[in-house]
């Protein structure tokens, strides 16, 4: 009765009049059937909801959990229609993870009473029926997993002398097992290394080769590289995407593994190279809907622009819960319940595979704060994190089958994500049975037990069999220097681990368009979007790149640079130093113009106009002009447009102007320059 708008209240354009009927328990399954009458003067559709209020019992429970729902179709004024709303016991069931009901880390339902209401809201939901349990069941008996180690106290409902739900505190469990040790007891074996036997990534594919005999050929050298992904905006994916992976060097590449490409989401396309995409509604506009069958719709046309774009991940959908209004990445996410997130992205994956494209779901998991989340400790009980947190996320792996997995940054219960055994291998692939890639946010860090949060501390990841370091500039040259081979060495990591990570990611590539391309087989839709596609489209197929040296500097290829009228010119720009970059042109005029011409000559960095130079047709002595460019990121795209003919350019060279390091520095002087005035 405090909140104006109760949780899955919503409009439409008519009135309507919900009846349960009747429910039904039958082989571990609720149904509900609900009949809906459109009461007004128009044609509308409604969403009903079933909520069910469990015993109290040992445990403690909600007053109302959302167990299920279900959207009808158009119903005309006077008519009604039916629903039928379907729970499986899992989702009736309470994780126990105090062994109060003789069951430590098992979901139970507990002996009592179980009532279900349907409507339109939790508040004004009608009782539909109820059912009663003589004893307590074991649903499903897991094992202990992401348990807290700092002692603090949870809340828990305690009903008093009316019934009614006050809040009350119990210690929470403490963690009893180690997920260290646990490790070391269930380690893969290692394939002996064989050195090159000639068999490509195709011929495992094409079933010629076991993806064991594929791996064995693997260097150490190998291994360490294709676990670390590159970006941003790497050219050797589509331009201005946020990452690459797999065949990310020369070795490699030579072994059949062609580079994947990753794209921000989760609300549309992200190319920062001028290249545009649809814009979607963000996670809560499409939650809002309620409904599974219009966003599988929505989201196999985004499969299908990915599949233009030759993208072969979307990082998205979000899906965390909303937990405080003023979580910055609300926006991203759904809701602040999980089974209507794990719905919403389960059918938003389901759509993008249709053209065997797949997002990537995240923050795996606990993202409910953008401030500090790089380093901030979620604290929280097994049985939150089980029944809340990562509840969505399940739903998204069983019934969505997510292909891809990005953990967040910060640490749960003293691991970081991205280095938790427990939640990667133990609980995501082990009791969920996830076979697909697992991947960090940018920039992410991992730890040892007990340890601080490291950025090169890659060998922390692999333990817990999070497969792609994402990101790096050079993956051979190892930018981000991370611990990989001095870990192999001193054998705090085992080469068998490394060895699975990479068997993940080739598994997964071979699934993806990606592998089609470069084999040339179920390439056929790649073939035809390419057809389709138009010549600004295609001009990022016949990009000049352009990689600076150790100094800084590199000179353009001139005569690649197309300056007719209306066309455009693409230049990947890679660079090892973070910095503002000076662009140099040497360009006049051609003979034969009129001295009054016009010759305007655009330049966008990325999305971003960083320049207009015009010459008259007067102008026929080479000139110089230079354009300065912004800090950017390790690589950037520049497009040269030439609205009208008759320019001529004679050099063009990129230099760096000032180091990011000298930039800070500078303006650290100056502010304790200011400082000692005042």
């Amino acid at each position: 009765d405090k909140v104006l708008y109760p949780f899955g209240y919503g409009l439409s354009y008519t009135d309507f009049s919900i009846t349960p009927e009747r429910i039904e328990w039958k082989n571990g399954e609720m149904t509900c059937l609900v009949s809906v009458e459109n009461a007004g003067t128009r044609s509308g559709s409604r969403v009903i909801q079933l909520y069910m209020e469990a015993p109290q019992g040992l445990l403690g429970k909600p007053a109302r959990v959302l167990v299920g729902f279900a959207k009808t179709g158009q119903i005309e004024p006077g008519k009604t229609g039916n629903v039928h709303i379907k729970a499986p016991e899992y989702l009736l069931a309470s994780y126990d993870d105090a062994g109060k009901t003789g069951h430590r880390s098992a979901y139970v339902l507990e002996a009592g009473e179980y009532t279900f209401y349907a409507g339109d809201n939790v508040r004004d939901a009608k009782k539909a029926g109820s059912f009663t349990l003589p004893e307590t069941r074991v649903v499903m008996q897991l094992e202990e997993a992401m348990a807290p180690v700092i002692p603090f106290d949870r809340m828990v409902p305690v009903a008093d002398a009316d019934g009614r739900l006050t809040v009350g505190y119990e210690p929470a469990p403490q963690a009893t097992l180690s997920a260290q040790a646990l490790r070391a007891q269930n380690l893969p074996a290692e394939i002996p290394q064989t050195g090159d036997k000639g068999i490509k990534l195709a011929d495992v594919a094409a079933g010629k080769a076991s993806l064991d005999d594929f791996i064995a050929q693997m260097s150490d050298e190998d291994l360490t590289c294709i676990v670390r992904g590159e970006g941003m905006s790497s050219p050797k994916v589509t331009p201005g995407c946020g990452g690459a992976f797999g065949g990310v060097t020369d070795s490699l590449l030579a072994l059949g593994i062609p580079v994947a490409c990753c794209s921000d989401g989760p609300s549309g396309i992200r190319m920062d190279s001028g290249r545009t995409a649809f814009a979607m509604p963000n996670g809560t506009c499409l939650a809002a809907t309620w409904d599974e069958e219009l966003q599988e719709e929505l989201y196999r046309w985004e499969g299908l622009e990915l599949r233009k774009n030759k993208i072969d991940v979307l990082l998205g959908p979000g899906m965390n819960l909303h937990r405080h209004p003023l979580n910055g990445r609300n926006f991203e996410y759904f809701s602040e319940d999980p089974l209507l997130g794990g719905k919403c992205a389960a059918a938003q994956l389901r759509g993008m595979q249709t053209y065997g494209v797949t997002g990537t779901i995240k923050h795996f998991a606990m993202n409910t704060q953008e401030s500090g989340r790089h380093t901030t400790e979620h604290v929280a009980s097994e049985r939150a994190i089980r029944e809340l947190y990562l509840r969505g996320f399940e739903l998204a792996v069983k019934e969505g089958g997510a292909h891809a997995v990005m953990a967040t940054y910060g640490p749960v219960n003293g691991f970081y994500t991205s280095a938790n055994y427990d939640l990667l291998t133990r609980i995501l692939r082990g009791e969920w049975g996830f076979g697909g890639i697992v991947m960090t946010d940018w920039w992410a860090m991992g730890n040892d037990e007990g340890k601080p949060g490291d950025l090169t501390n890659m060998a922390s990841m692999i333990r817990a069999q999070n497969d792609l370091n994402m990101v790096t500039t050079s993956a051979a040259d190892n930018t981000t220097h991370d611990n990989s081979l001095a870990s192999l060495a001193a054998g705090t990591v085992t080469r068998a681990e490394y060895q699975r990570a990479a068997a993940n990611i080739c598994r997964f590539i071979m699934g993806k368009p990606v592998f089609a391309r470069l084999t040339g087989i179920g390439n056929e839709l790649d073939l035809k979007l390419e057809e389709e596609m138009d010549d600004e489209e295609l001009s990022f197929e016949n990009m000049i790149d352009c990689r600076l040296d150790e100094s800084g500097t590199a000179k353009i290829d001139v005569s690649a640079i197309d300056c007719a009228r209306g066309k455009t010119t693409m230049i990947s720009v890679a660079f090892r130093e973070r910095g503002i970059y000076k662009i140099t042109l040497k360009l006049r005029a051609v003979e034969g113009l009129s001295d009054l011409a016009q010759i305007p000559l655009t330049i966008y960095k990325d999305k971003e106009l960083a320049a207009q130079i015009t010459l008259n047709g007067a102008e026929r002595e080479w000139k110089t002009e230079e354009v300065m460019l912004s800090f950017a990121y390790s690589t950037f795209y520049l497009k040269l447009f030439f609205a009208q003919a008759g320019m001529e350019i004679g050099e063009m060279e990129i230099s760096l102007a000032q180091s990011f390091e000298e930039e800070v520095r500078r303006a650290l002087a100056e502010r304790m320059a200011k400082a000692a005035e005042e």
